[in-house]
């Protein structure tokens, strides 16, 4: 199952949850980058390329649930043209086949791992993840981290987050209805995972064992460059009583900025114009704060 569609039966809907800088080549952008299809085990990735393959630096874009490659062209507009990009529809999403089930956060970014492989990416990376990608971030960058040098954090969701859920009827925190079910292990070879259960998402597991990691090793990103985006204007879901919106905003604004605390070089901007979707209502900081994360690694300084 997609991780959009297990959003849509687990969670039902996600409401906004969980001085020149520097540039390459100047003011000039990227050309219009080239689309194609990706084998990755039996299926298919659809990627949208743009930049020089001998690039110093390769900035991968991880969207929120449900989006793809088309979320970030106005951020890869605004990118120096000597910046490679990738961005690209996981498994089910998109222009992408269907892959393997169950679509666990563990499945994707093993996937986005075997896809880096296929393209050759050995050099180092800036992944730039937005919503639940900014999880994927995370993640690829504990199990397959290696070449990350950089991370940009768009409004990132939350692993202890409360979100709106019509399975449990109302607001939850979702890694708390965690039970222990064994996360299947990820794999390319066939249709469905050994161990997977069909009647059962595994997003409560993810959720609480992400939640465990990080209380175990809170500088997950150690010292590289993270920028963290915040939005500033959040929408009160119906039906959500003012005073419980209040107390549920509060804690997703001060959960973002939190986020800081991942790398011992990190910086946390608010966007007050900006909603959950930050790279759509305001591509210009986003396609900023990438240049200031190269900026960071190259210079050796921090922010």
């Amino acid at each position: 199952m997609q991780i959009a569609k297990l959003f849509s039966l687990t969670l039902g809907f996600l409401f906004s949850y969980c001085a020149s800088v520097f540039c390459q080549t100047g003011t000039k952008t990227t050309d219009t980058p080239g689309e194609k299809l990706v084998t990755i085990g039996y299926h298919k990735l659809f990627i949208r390329e743009g930049g020089p393959k001998n690039a110093r630096y390769t900035v991968i874009f991880e969207s929120g649930a449900g989006g793809g490659a088309n979320d970030w062209t106005k951020v890869i507009s605004l990118l120096p043209a000597d910046i490679r990009t990738i961005a690209y529809d996981r498994a089910g999403t998109g222009k992408s086949d269907q892959g393997p089930l169950p679509r666990t956060l563990t499945q994707e970014v093993f996937e986005l791992h075997q896809l880096l492989k296929i393209l050759k990416i050995t050099g180092p990376v800036v992944l730039v993840g937005q919503s639940m990608g900014g999880l994927l971030v995370r993640l690829y960058t504990d199990e397959y981290g290696k070449n990350v040098v950089g991370v940009v954090l768009v409004d990132p969701a939350c692993e202890n987050g409360m979100l709106g859920s019509f399975k449990y009827g109302g607001w939850v925190r979702l890694r708390e209805k965690a039970i222990g079910k064994p996360i299947p292990n990820p794999q390319l070879e066939n249709t469905i995972s050994v161990g997977y259960d069909s009647t059962a998402d595994y997003m409560a597991e993810e959720f609480q064992k992400i939640y465990l990691s990080a209380i175990k090793n809170p500088r997950q990103l150690k010292d590289r460059p993270l920028i963290i985006l915040g939005a500033g204007k959040r929408n009160q879901p119906p039906g959500t009583p003012d005073e419980q919106w209040k107390e549920i905003r509060a804690e997703r604004d001060k959960q973002v900025e939190d986020f800081t605390i991942l790398s011992s070089n990190s910086k946390f901007i608010l966007d007050p114009l900006s909603g959950h979707n930050i790279h759509k209502d305001n591509p210009e900081i986003v396609a900023k704060s990438i240049q200031e994360v190269i900026h960071s690694i190259v210079s050796k300084t921090k922010f």
